[in-house]
């Protein structure tokens, strides 16, 4: 199990999130049910983002797709 990043991590607190503040807890529990990250430490829900999607953890763009259709999906 891959833990998130720093960089991640801030995003996911920084996220701009309407009426109902994003939490890192709450986008684990959204992906992951059972509360533990599955993804890779870029913040992405595949585990092989870093490698397959990008070189570097820095480069992912996956998290902000991923954060948009978290917060979208929660209404």
């Amino acid at each position: 199990m891959a833990t998130l990043t720093k960089q991640a991590r801030e995003t996911i607190k920084n996220w701009p999130w309407g009426d109902k503040p994003v939490t890192i807890a709450g986008y684990v529990r959204h992906f992951y049910p059972d509360g533990k990250w599955g993804g890779d430490r870029c913040g992405c829900t595949d585990d092989r983002c870093i490698g397959y999607h990008h070189d570097n953890e820095d480069d992912c763009r996956c998290l902000e797709a991923w954060l948009a259709d978290y917060v979208r999906e929660r209404g």
